[in-house]
């Protein structure tokens, strides 16, 4: 049921994300995917996630994508707002760890127009100290949001303990950001904004003809030297407790290092996705959370030098412990020693995912720019490679030491190294 759902998808949208790669005179990457809509999409795609950021530049990546579509040399980002509310636009920017995107949604008539304002926005962007101070009101409102949020402060932690520093630093900028003025995100972006380092990738438009209108904007001035590095990814592991005495419910997160082009594929083993409005998932995990009466949400993360599988697992405080150790125990038991049946089940689930997620403009477009910076994107391709071996894969990595992140009281916790791997 699941292969031929994904079939189905997959043949309305872009699962095949298949595009050549153009690169610019000065080395920009260009990619593109052709649609039968009105509508197309341009995203400017910067290498220059947190994971480039040092203890003198913790936070830039945060503030430089709360820049976006802020004053340029040539535009207020008053102009900038009202022009694209006049074409039908939308505007938006995200930070991963690896990236910085800066998206347009438009009418396809409006590409060319949208280019040059991609373009002044990375070669020209004021960062003046007044709009700092603005900045920094919203960089730190969304910062302590995610720190609000019970799992994203596990997921952050999770990173934290598994990478230390690179993949481990922060989405968010902290609450005494070293990056206190608007020259100190200039020196990021004048770091960061480099054309080896820059993807613009689209819908709806030609690759070639996209091609054109960047080489011939002032992306092209963008210099070619690499001037951030990131040392290369090793799993650390470690765990770490973060305190909530008044907390109701307790969290508790397990991460296990796989390889990047299986990090899908193995969350989907773990079978925690609701595929039925009132069912439970059909994996022994997910059956084990129903019955034991807590959550358990798998999750996986996908780099371009390392991966993360786990378990999300949150319970009222008093049966932390208790839920833990039922997850700790099913994991091994069941998905690190997966039947054929449930083999089956998790290469179904993760192509239906995957299609998609892949099925949707925003989706194809982000791993599309993923692809031309030579990082891991979830494909039909990827995961098919994937479940050639992913009994031998989930026994190796389900019987590794896991890394464990724990939110509220201590004396309900279990400690990693009791649970058996």
């Amino acid at each position: 049921m699941y292969a031929r759902a994904a079939s189905k998808i997959a043949a309305r949208g872009y699962a095949s994300v298949s595009s050549p790669v153009v690169s610019t005179a000065n080395g920009i990457k260009v990619a593109a995917l052709g649609n039968d809509s009105g509508l197309a999409s341009l995203s400017l795609v910067v290498n220059a996630g947190s994971r480039f950021e040092t203890a003198e530049t913790a936070g830039a990546a945060h503030f430089l994508k709360a820049f976006g579509f802020r004053n340029t040399q040539g535009r207020t980002s008053f102009r900038t707002i009202r022009e694209a509310e006049l074409n039908g636009a939308m505007l938006s920017a995200e930070a991963t760890r690896e990236n910085i995107v800066y998206r347009v949604e438009c009418f396809k008539e409006a590409v060319p127009y949208f280019v040059e304002v991609l373009a002044e926005l990375a070669t020209a962007t004021k960062y003046a100290e007044h709009e700092f101070n603005e900045v920094a009101r919203v960089v730190a409102f969304e910062a302590l949001s995610a720190r609000t949020d019970a799992a994203t402060r596990a997921l952050d932690g999770v990173h934290q303990a598994a990478f230390r520093s690179g993949l481990g630093n922060s989405l968010y900028a902290p609450a005494a950001a070293p990056v206190a003025t608007g020259g100190a995100v200039a020196e990021y972006a004048r770091r960061a904004l480099t054309a080896g380092r820059v993807a613009v990738v689209g819908s709806g438009v030609d690759a070639q003809e996209l091609a054109q209108l960047v080489g011939a904007s002032k992306l092209a001035e963008l210099p070619s030297e690499n001037a951030l590095a990131s040392a290369p990814t090793a799993f650390a592991g470690g765990v770490q407790q973060l305190y909530e005495t008044a907390a109701p419910v307790a969290h508790y997160a397990l991460a296990f290092s796989c390889a990047p082009e299986a990090a899908s594929t193995l969350a989907a083993l773990l079978g925690t996705q609701r595929r039925v409005k009132w069912g439970h998932g059909g994996s022994e995990l997910a059956q084990a959370a129903a019955q034991g009466g807590f959550a358990a949400d798998a999750f996986s993360f996908a780099y371009s030098d390392a991966g993360l599988v786990g378990v999300l697992v949150s319970a009222p405080t008093a049966q932390l412990r208790s839920a833990v150790e039922t997850v700790a125990a099913t994991v091994q038991k069941h998905i690190a020693r997966p039947s054929a049946n449930a083999v089956q089940r998790a290469v179904a689930a993760a192509k239906v995912d995957v299609a998609e997620q892949l099925s949707s403009q925003t989706g194809a477009v982000r791993a599309l720019g993923q692809i031309a910076l030579g990082q891991n994107a979830a494909t039909l391709e990827s995961v098919e490679k994937a479940a050639g071996s992913l009994s031998k894969t989930a026994e190796s990595v389900f019987a590794s030491k896991p890394v464990a992140v724990s939110i509220g009281l201590s004396q309900s916790t279990p400690y990693v190294d009791t649970l058996g791997f």
